[in-house]
């Protein structure tokens, strides 16, 4: 029997060779070469895999969903790309990102033809699928950009609550995730309720994968993330630890949490202390404990298909997301 493992890797294997089949072997070569550079240097491919399980979940063909499964592949990049700048990240999946290899010019324009590209490959939805898939990415798509924007808003301001955190979170993570369970289920034919199970289910994941991508950027090395470590305390991010941090820990660690990120070279000693803070305030501790109760909640949300056969995909793939370590 196949295992669910194995599957990943198929599905994996057809979205990257599709992704590499959209893009044009023209010129000019400014834009396009940097949008295959960016394709080529690899990826887990979980937003459009989740889209194809989902659509698996309610008794759909998964090879029906595969183009838009790509799109919302070839729009994830786009968000990539646009961050790395914004954020002057040097590394992404272990490479030089865009901007660096290239320069900023180049990197948004390679950002444009992407969620252009994406567009273009939406356009292969069936008839009956066209207004209402494209509804949702096109709206999907202003999300993201809020969820940037509240982002960068939060870099400047030291009262962002948890609150705050989750609504940015919802939107810039969220979002893809919930827009991949929501189209994957409605592009295999799903119920309305069995629709509104998966998004739901995709709202649940969507947070915890954003509180485990905020541990794993300071606690994991640059091996492990494929991107430079530390880098959000190094931009000031308002993550899910660092916000705690400022709520919980006494005025002594406090100030000194506030003094690193703003210092204008942020040494790896710092970034070691800053991790000792989250560590030593059990803010580590409760994060983990937070991941491992949205996917119990995720799961349980996964119990209301009323197909649990096909359903099981979904769940190897939270127990997956679950156990990327640092």
């Amino acid at each position: 029997m196949e295992s669910y493992t194995d599957e990943f890797t198929q599905l994996k294997e057809q979205i990257d060779n599709e992704l590499m089949s959209v893009v044009p072997q023209i010129e000019p070569q400014s834009l396009y070469e940097p949008i295959r550079y960016f394709l080529d240097i690899g990826g887990k491919r979980l937003r459009p895999i989740l889209l194809l399980l989902s659509c698996r979940a309610v008794g759909g063909n998964t090879k029906q969903a595969l183009d838009t499964a790509v799109a919302i592949e070839l729009l994830h990049n786009f968000t990539l790309v646009h961050d790395d700048i914004m954020d002057h990240d040097h590394l992404r999946r272990g490479h030089s990102t865009v901007h660096i290899r290239w320069d900023e010019s180049v990197a948004i324009l390679a950002g444009d033809g992407l969620i252009g590209l994406a567009y273009r490959n939406l356009m292969k939805l069936p008839q009956q699928h066209v207004t209402k898939v494209c509804t949702i990415f096109t709206e999907g798509v202003i999300e993201v950009c809020e969820g940037q924007a509240f982002d960068k808003e939060f870099e400047s301001r030291s009262d962002v609550t948890l609150g705050d955190y989750f609504l940015m979170i919802g939107k810039k993570t969220g979002r893809l995730i919930t827009m991949s369970t929501r189209i994957g289920a409605i592009l295999g034919g799903g119920t309305a309720d069995e629709i509104e199970i998966l998004r739901n289910y995709g709202s649940v994941i969507g947070i915890a994968f954003q509180i485990q991508d905020d541990l794993l950027d300071i606690m994991a090395s640059e091996e492990v993330i494929g991107k430079t470590f530390g880098s959000d305390v190094i931009a000031g991010k308002k993550t899910y630890l660092m916000v705690k941090a400022l709520e919980l820990v006494d005025s002594q660690k406090r100030n000194r949490v506030y003094n690193i990120i703003k210092s204008k070279n942020i040494t790896a000693e710092m970034l070691h202390e800053i991790q000792q803070i989250f560590q030593d305030s059990k803010i580590v501790e409760q994060a983990n404990a937070d991941i491992e109760a949205s996917f119990n909640k995720a799961n349980a949300i996964l119990n209301q298909l009323p197909r649990q056969e096909t359903a099981a995909g979904l769940r190897e793939f939270s127990e997956r997301l679950l156990n990327r370590k640092y």
